[in-house]
């Protein structure tokens, strides 16, 4: 017996069952679209900076940079900006930028960021690998085993003149950009920079334990993380400066230098050579005129000042003398301080004397760091029966230079290779023994044996400054924002909805 034939569908559950079949055909066609899209917008995105300053946009020195690169560079934002005027101003710019380095690396560049104050681990381990403190900004820049700590207060020159005025702190110019492709420039290129430090005149000694008072191993490890190796220099025992000497430093010698040892370190500024000079309160060394040609003298002196002093008997006057320095100047080795504010602490010092040299001479002597007019000299060491305190017509009144910079640097050679006695010198050595060092001391030293090697600004990357976006309006025309606003949106509103009832209706 044959099997009854079903009835035709009627043309409704025909036209039904058709949309079912083209909706299922459909679903999987577009989730492999979407798959797809999404994958090749993984792998061949691209990045755009629309922003008005374009704090962002990499240069095509940075560029070239990054298409050049032969490993792996490790970019690592180390922020606290809440401890930071700067770091808060600029820090969202910074990782955006970082960003920016990753994408156009093209594998080479890694970046990684760590809050010390959630990434309590990942913290914990830079800083006992760095020497930092949970407070700072910086950006660690990795390649291989050479290393460079930047600053993020040193990112961005920020003018305080709206604040005087009730307002905030602004951005002049951001060099974020200029300082990190400079310090992996650096890296690549070539092995640590060899600093000599002399010793056997009673010098603090590197060699020490980051528990000993008057050694200089925390200054050195924070030296190391920048790619600066500090070597110890006995010129007594050998013939001259090392020929691999990138510069020489000289710390805080207690006893007087050996005739032929400062011969030796004459000859080697004549070359023209690098030094960085920290000479203590004390006997005189025999250093102390070793740049006086230059403009340079470190007086022999000691310097104090009265400080309030609480006693088993009230209040009174006492002397004090730890020297510290509010006063700095625009050069590039200490006007990141103005980023930071704050002073620097050296300690006992001497005062330093800069004087006029003979104009076809190209050296230029220029102060770094200055004291207030608190402060008085006394020649040192003192006289027998004599007191620190001051006496008039005998000591000098401040405000006293306590670091000083000399430069030989002629016009169209700065960021290059070419030779140019470069100098520091500190009325100090103490401020950065074990025992003394802040973060500051330390920044400034780091500072002034960048610029001392001629490191800063290799690349010529120029800073961005920011663009100011205002619109001016007359009184007409704010009055006709305002009734658009307040009267044609809700105008325009009742209309509309008078229109979609009006068509119900009808």
């Amino acid at each position: 017996m044959s099997r009854p034939i079903p009835p035709p569908l009627s043309a409704l559950r025909s036209e039904r069952r058709t949309q079912s079949i083209n909706q299922w055909l459909f679903l999987p066609i577009l989730v492999f679209l979407l798959l797809g899209v999404n994958y090749i917008s993984w792998r061949h995105y691209r990045r755009a900076d629309f922003s008005l300053n374009q704090f962002q946009k990499l240069s095509g020195q940075t560029l070239n940079l990054l298409s050049h690169l032969p490993g792996e560079v490790t970019l690592t934002a180390f922020l606290a900006p809440e401890a930071d005027a700067t770091g808060s101003l600029i820090q969202e710019d910074v990782q955006k930028l970082l960003e920016e380095y990753k994408y156009k690396g093209g594998g080479k560049v890694k970046v990684e960021l760590v809050q010390p104050y959630l990434d309590f681990q990942a913290a914990q381990k830079l800083a006992e690998k760095f020497k930092l403190t949970s407070n700072e900004n910086v950006v660690l820049v990795q390649y291989g085993e050479r290393s460079r700590i930047l600053k993020v207060a040193e990112m961005a020159e920020i003018d305080p003149g709206a604040m005087m005025t009730g307002g905030a702190a602004r951005v002049k110019s951001f060099q974020a950009e200029e300082k990190i492709s400079s310090a992996i420039s650096g890296l690549v290129q070539g092995k640590p920079a060899k600093v000599y430090v002399t010793a056997g005149s009673g010098e603090y000694n590197l060699i020490s334990s980051d528990k000993d008072p008057a050694g200089y191993s925390l200054l050195a490890a924070r030296m190391a993380s920048q790619n600066v190796e500090l070597l110890p220099l006995k010129l007594g025992e050998q013939e001259g400066v090392p020929a691999d000497a990138d510069a020489v430093m000289v710390a805080g010698p207690k006893f007087a230098f050996p005739a032929p040892s400062v011969a030796a370190l004459q000859a080697y500024l004549g070359k023209p050579g690098r030094l960085l000079l920290l000479l203590d309160p004390g006997a005189p060394t025999g250093l102390e005129g070793i740049l006086a040609e230059q403009g340079v003298v470190v007086d022999a002196d000691k310097i104090f000042r009265k400080v309030a002093m609480l006693t088993s008997g009230g209040l009174t006057q006492g002397v004090n003398e730890e020297t510290v320095g509010t006063r700095f100047s625009g050069h590039p080795a200490i006007r990141w301080v103005e980023n930071v504010g704050g002073s620097l602490r050296f300690g006992a010092s001497r005062s330093i004397t800069i004087k006029p040299v003979v104009v076809a001479n190209p050296v230029k002597a220029e102060m770094l760091v200055e004291t207030s007019d608190r402060y008085w000299a006394k020649s040192w060491p003192l006289a027998g029966g004599k007191k620190s305190d001051f006496v008039e017509g005998d000591d000098r009144k401040g405000p006293f230079v306590v670091a000083a910079a000399v430069d030989g640097s002629v016009p169209g050679d700065k960021g290059k290779e070419s030779p140019a006695l470069r100098a520091v010198v500190v009325g100090s050595a103490s401020a950065f023994a074990n025992q003394n060092i802040s973060p500051l001391e330390v920044d400034f030293m780091v500072n002034a044996v960048q610029w001392v090697l001629g490191r800063s600004d290799a690349l010529g990357i120029s800073p961005k400054t920011p663009k100011d976006f205002s619109v001016s309006l007359d009184d007409g025309q704010q009055r006709v924002i305002m009734l658009s606003t307040l009267l044609g949106i809700p105008a325009v509103t009742g209309i509309l909805g008078f229109l979609v009832w009006w068509r119900r209706r009808s």
